[in-house]
């Protein structure tokens, strides 16, 4: 087995060969003058496991290089942030379904493929040999034994906190959204009251950060003594990270499935053991 690391994920995948025993091999990817993008691998094992988070277009067509390159091998595609995932279904008529065009180009190439908290159940349905990894647990023990409560930012991941806060041994809540009128929306802890308590707030993805802030915000407005922010993939596109810090959250933290600033938490060790 050898290791190939794609450009968007370097250090996760020099980790996950450390974890291997394993060196990654060498590579080469450069950008020509009109846009087109160059891959080259050297790589002598028949196994080989490909590391590339999908967080731009551009990550998508150096996995498509990368398969290519290494098209006489029996892959295995880690992809640890699973992008268009959020495309999981036909909002409307004419709309392409992303995230089963993806796991069509990926699974044309790859034997396996591994990724960590994809978005949906039903973006998993597209894909017939996935292996998903889950990283709340991993999140939750980032803060074993502190004096904290867990808030999902909304029901939908209210399940995953839940998984989040059982490794960190805290209490757990959602906020409840309800719709007052045309362009009033009110929102409230569910059970728990957080006035006085230090609160950290959990999602699987961070995008743009919208939920975030609204939920940071209303939180400090309720009595919270501290407000902090992980997930498990730090997309952080249009200036999230700034928007999160102004809106008082005092740290964000997250998973190096997409490698940023705020990676602190690592997910070798739960890829490795799937390879």
């Amino acid at each position: 087995m050898e290791v190939v690391a794609g450009p968007s994920s370097p250090l996760l995948a020099g980790r996950i060969a450390s974890k291997l025993n394993l060196n990654p091999v060498k590579t080469r990817y450069k950008r020509f003058p009109d846009g087109e993008l160059y891959v080259s691998v050297e790589c002598k094992d028949k196994d080989v496991a490909v590391v590339q988070s999908l967080n731009s277009n551009d990550d998508l067509i150096f996995l498509l290089l990368l398969f290519d390159a290494l098209n006489d091998r029996n892959i295995t595609a880690v992809v640890p942030y699973m992008g268009y995932a959020r495309q999981d279904r036909k909002f409307r008529e004419g709309e392409a379904l992303s995230i089963r065009a993806v796991a069509k180009l990926i699974e044309y190439y790859a034997e396996r493929v591994i990724s960590v908290n994809i978005h949906s159940n039903e973006a998993k349905k597209y894909f017939k040999n996935l292996i998903e990894v889950d990283a709340m647990p991993t999140l939750g023990e980032y803060f074993k034994k502190e004096d904290i409560v867990m808030i999902s930012p909304d029901l939908g991941s209210f399940e995953r906190v839940k998984i989040a806060a059982k490794s960190a041994g805290c209490e757990f809540d959602y906020l409840e959204k309800t719709r007052l009128d045309s362009e009033n929306v009110s929102i409230e802890t569910k059970s728990i009251s957080i006035d006085g308590k230090n609160v950290v707030i959990i999602d699987d993805i961070i995008s743009t950060g919208g939920t975030i802030v609204e939920a940071a915000k209303f939180l400090l407005k309720q009595g919270a003594n501290t407000v902090q922010v992980g997930c498990v993939h730090a997309v952080l596109a249009n200036f999230a990270l700034n928007k999160i810090y102004s809106a008082g959250v005092s740290k964000a933290f997250a998973t190096d499935t997409v490698e940023k600033s705020i990676s602190e938490i690592s997910v070798a060790e739960l890829i490795s053991e799937k390879i």
